[in-house]
């Protein structure tokens, strides 16, 4: 059985906000949706005409597991395109969100003109900026040609390590207090 998580990534000002599943999901298996179901972000620096065809290949690496905060929230270090970038694994955010000033640490240069993508917060809505992340990296767990956000650093807290990233894994699941990534 397939099931498809489908959330609106959530902002507040100064924290991120995890829907239901990390308080009391104790022993339920999730499986993402296969890579073909997920649609491809533009990269906002490249004009059309020459935006290269986006492949999405099989993750690699092992299963990682995580313990569960007091919160229920797992946070982590990821490295992002060479950057380790604290994150927070959120399965009710749709996309990775990334902080501009983490963007920035990662490579990526953006313009007023690149933040196009509506986003809903607890303040209101305001606009993110649709990047492709070329390498994703969660301990031994790597996925290339990621889709995320980024937003500017007043409107996201932390940066959400979201399902365009968690949907192309073998699955996850919560278990006795662990969040555990299958790959």
């Amino acid at each position: 059985m397939r099931l498809l998580l489908v959330a609106l990534v959530s902002f507040a000002a100064g924290s991120a906000t995890t829907f239901g599943l990390l308080g009391g999901a104790s022993d339920a298996t999730l499986r993402a949706a296969p890579a073909s179901d997920v649609a491809a972000a533009p990269q906002p620096t490249r004009p059309p005409a020459t935006r290269p065809s986006i492949q999405q290949p099989a993750p690699t690496g092992g299963d990682e597991r995580f313990r569960l905060g007091p919160r229920g929230h797992v946070e982590t270090y990821a490295e992002i395109d060479g950057a380790d970038l604290k994150v927070l694994i959120d399965t009710g955010a749709t996309r990775i969100a990334l902080r501009e000033s983490d963007a920035r640490r990662a490579g990526y240069r953006l313009a007023d003109s690149d933040f196009t993508v509506p986003v809903r917060t607890a303040n209101g809505t305001t606009y993110a900026a649709p990047i492709l992340l070329r390498s994703v990296e969660v301990g031994s767990i790597r996925v290339r040609n990621v889709e995320a956000l980024v937003s500017c650093d007043e409107q996201l807290g932390v940066n959400l390590l979201g399902m365009s990233f968690l949907q192309r894994l073998d699955g996850f699941r919560f278990e006795n207090g662990y969040l555990l990534l299958e790959n």
